[in-house]
């Protein structure tokens, strides 16, 4: 049985949304105003009230004790359980007319109309006074009876548990929920005050403990919302994609004896005000690496205690990165990442933060959540900046943050530089940061520590040529026994040298050379390849993809123009996406694959990416260490992008598209095409987790695929979306929809009329039973009413063509569907529809 007694959980789910739709109701409720004293805009303080209460009555939904309960199979609820199931029940039917009255009234507003004060105001619009007075009135009742029915159940508890012998509810404190803890202490003063559910006294004292269960129960989600908004599912995977470093590399970064003054060493313990130390150098020379090894060393803390002293030391960072998505090379990203390790590690960690710091640096959206539900929308950088001042504002704490990549971002953010350096003025904080040495850098970092690291790494990189020539057996397999080792270590020398401490041009050059040789070369014949290697990287990148045959080219260059037009696809999406046969989706099962069908692809995925991609693209998993599978079958976590931002920008530019363009089938390759292919795939073959099947993000790619393809060429890929319709017909018994929450789903039609796709609907419509269509159209309604107002910006998210036609005038639709949703007399005219072209 888990800690939380059923019972508290429902009435608590119920007593939220009554307390939420009472507060608003109240006339003296007032909405609150914007950082500027301004009150927001009538729509979209309306959609946050909608918002919320859809999630509050979606809450009492879920907490049904049945659903709650893994033993409760055939057990029949008590009398308390079922008369709160009749509560929620009660109070749900009357939340309704609330939300509509409120939908109704955003619908009717623009925004330019006076600002409502307070969410009365709007309710009155669509209401008469008696209504809201009648409303208030039957909440009140059903509150006075949850608090009577839960005083109850906690009481038959306590009773029942002394009859049994049983020892009473008990937690462990510290990490409980909030809603753990009040039910403790509340059964506790149940037990002392020997409190009756008969009597009235006994109740309304009992009724003040359950506000404090809200209160916490609204700070608690708070928290949870306010983390879910800076947290990102891609912020560390940067960090795993890093290899780990040569064995022995970097350990003079610790050695005193390889130190100076201003080194690294002396910067972490110095207690000067020198709080900021830039690790430079060039492109590829192993700066992400070095700071990885750095990143969380246990070797750190002993010289940061010279620093810090007595005081809590928090240690966060991130790593940028311009080969992945808008985040991870932004400073709101930045910033996002920061808040929530920091705060994570300070609230969850040893430190055990009190929560109510998230109050104190969100203090305007903590006034917007409890005035109106809002205070949930995406943060901007300055509100980003504010909370991340306030937070290192805190002298009592020490924080050293590493960011990795500055050179990373998209563009250039003085804003961030500026940001970084009124920190390190702090004497609290200290900052190790790594960025290619450009002048704007440069200006921003002079005269500060400082480590440029390619004139460290010619050990490195010598120790990983030998390591790697001594693992394979075909370098320097001499014909002769003669050699004294003097050629082989000239060869050695000569691609250390050439490489001038950029790492990645060792492991490119190294690698090539590997795959080059074959048992029959000697040594002269490896010589003349080293010399014939530019010790240029660019050179050097041409030069490889130069020496592969054109068949291999094909292949390469296919592997890299779906990665472009993905941006880091998983491994598994990548095989299907690779697949040479664009239509293989459209007869797959709808099963997940197992281990036998999913090996043989992903073998020959990691193939054509070591010996055809010649290593420009790499596989990692975007887990922490710790989490790292051991099944060769278990991909969810893989994926792969290029192995560097120097190589990605060298595929980007003519030299390479120039040599790719000679390869056959070049200019047929449709990536769109493929990667239809490839969601579809992913969509049929998903593996469950647990009991849910979160699909919407799949089920829209398919979609934005669907619609680019016929976009290019005008032609409805109806097959393609009868498949997604199958696949959601397979699902029917599970909550495939899981998101955007609404109506619930009965067909893929539903959520073809809500977002507008005309062609699939002018050709499928007169096929279909009129229920099924007037079901999509109400589905439709209720979906375009609740996000309303901006709200589909999240549903829809990154997808151009998606949006483009959601949001686009649908007035053939609009005739069309009132034709098929309503009783047609004899002699009605057909609305006349051109069918599309399909395929």
């Amino acid at each position: 049985m888990p800690n939380t007694l059923p019972a508290v959980i429902l009435a608590s789910s119920i007593v939220q949304l009554i307390d939420f739709s009472t507060n608003i109701l109240l006339e003296d409720h007032t909405i609150f105003p914007s950082t500027d004293g301004s009150i927001p805009e009538n729509p979209a303080v309306l959609q946050h009230i909608a918002n919320n209460l859809t999630r509050l009555s979606s809450q009492i939904q879920r907490s049904d004790p049945r659903k709650l309960r893994a033993d409760s199979k055939g057990a029949k609820l008590g009398e308390a359980a079922r008369h709160l199931l009749k509560l929620g029940e009660e109070t749900n039917e009357t939340a309704k007319p609330l939300i509509d009255a409120i939908l109704q009234a955003q619908a009717s507003c623009l925004y330019g109309d006076p600002r409502w004060t307070t969410t009365r105001e709007a309710v009155l619009t669509m209401w008469k006074e008696k209504d809201v007075t009648s409303m208030q009135k039957k909440l009140q009742v059903v509150r006075k009876q949850v608090d009577a029915t839960l005083l109850l159940a906690l009481r038959q508890y306590i009773d029942q548990s002394s009859e049994k012998g049983l020892l009473p509810f008990s937690i462990d404190g510290s990490g409980a929920h909030p809603r753990e803890r009040w039910q403790q202490e509340t059964l506790d003063i149940i037990r002392t005050n020997d409190w009756k559910p008969k009597n009235k006294t006994h109740v309304e004292e009992f009724s003040e403990k359950v506000n404090s269960l809200i209160l916490a129960e609204n700070e608690a989600q708070f928290y949870d919302d306010i983390f879910a908004n800076l947290h990102f599912p891609e912020q560390d995977d940067r960090l795993y994609s890093i290899g780990a470093p040569v064995k022995g590399s970097f350990r003079w970064m610790f050695d005193a004896r390889h130190q100076k003054e201003g080194s690294f060493l002396d910067w972490l313990g110095n207690t000067s005000g020198q709080n900021l130390f830039w690790i430079t150098g060039k492109p590829g020379s192993g700066k992400s690496t070095l700071m990885k090894y750095l990143f969380r060393n246990e070797r750190l803390f002993a010289r940061l205690e010279n620093w810090s002293g007595d005081s809590p030391g928090i240690l966060t960072g991130f790593f940028l990165w311009n080969c992945g998505t808008n985040l991870q090379k932004s400073p709101v990203g930045l910033l996002r990442s920061l808040l929530y390790e920091t705060l994570q590690d300070m609230i969850h960690g040893p430190l055990e933060e009190d929560p109510v710091i998230l109050q104190k640096l969100f203090s305007d959206r903590w006034n917007q959540f409890r005035s109106y539900g809002g205070g949930m929308q995406s943060f901007t950088f300055s509100q980003l900046e504010t909370a991340f001042e306030l937070l290192v504002s805190d002298a009592s704490n020490k924080f050293l943050l590493m960011i990795d990549g500055l050179d990373e971002l998209e563009g250039t953010s003085t804003e961030l530089i500026d940001l970084i350096l009124r920190t390190v003025q702090r004497a609290n904080v200290k900052i190790c940061l790594s960025s290619r040495d450009t002048s704007i850098f440069r200006t921003a970092f002079n005269n500060r520590p400082t480590l440029t690291l390619e004139e460290w790494t010619r050990k490195a990189t010598l120790s990983y040529v030998l390591r790697t020539f001594d693992e394979n057996d075909t370098m320097f397999n001499m014909a002769s026994e003669e050699s004294d080792g003097t050629a082989e270590r000239a060869i050695v020398n000569t691609i250390v040298d050439k490489s001038s401490g950029v790492f990645l041009w060792v492991t490119l050059a190294t690698d090539f050379l590997v795959q080059s040789t074959s048992e029959l070369d000697d040594v002269s014949l490896i010589r003349m390849r080293v010399d014939a290697l530019p010790s240029d990287l660019e050179a050097l990148l041409s030069h490889i993809l130069d020496s592969l045959e054109m068949r291999d080219r094909e292949q390469s260059s296919h592997l890299f123009r779906l990665v472009d037009a993905h941006g880091y696809p998983g491994l598994l999406p990548l095989c299907f996406a690779n697949d040479t046969d664009t239509k293989s989706s459209l007869t797959v099962e709808v099963r997940p694959l197992n281990h036998s069908e999913l090996l043989p692809r992903i073998e020959s995925l990691r193939n054509l990416l070591k010996f055809k991609c010649k290593g420009f693209l790499t596989m990692f998993e975007a887990v922490p260490p710790d989490e790292a599978s051991s099944d060769a079958a278990n991909l969810t976590n893989f994926k792969v992008n290029y192995k560097h931002r120097c190589i990605r920008d060298f595929m980007r530019s003519k030299s390479s598209q120039s040599l790719t363009r000679q390869a056959i089938g070049f200019e047929s390759f449709n990536t769109d095409e493929h990667w239809a292919n490839a969601t579809l795939w992913t969509l049929k073959t998903l593996p469950p987790k647990e009991d849910n099947m979160p699909i919407w993000d799949h089920v829209a790619d398919c979609v934005e695929y669907a619609l680019r393809l016929e976009d290019a060429d005008k032609k409805v890929r109806l097959t393609y979306l009868e498949e997604v319709a199958h696949v959601i017909r397979s699902h029917k018994d599970l909550p495939v929809m899981d998101f955007p929450r609404g109506p619930a789903v009965e067909s893929f039609l539903d959520l073809a009329i809500w977002l507008n796709l005309f062609g699939y609907i002018a050709i499928i419509a007169k096929r279909v039973e009129r229920r099924e269509v007037r079901h999509a159209f109400e589905y439709r309604r209720q979906m375009r009413k609740r996000l309303l107002f901006g709200g589909e910006e999240k549903c829809l998210g990154g997808r151009k063509m998606l949006k483009e036609v959601y949001m686009r005038p649908a007035p053939e639709l609009d005739s069309l569907l009132e034709y098929y949703t309503k009783v047609v007399r004899i002699g009605t005219p057909k609305p006349s529809v051109e069918i599309p072209n399909w395929v």
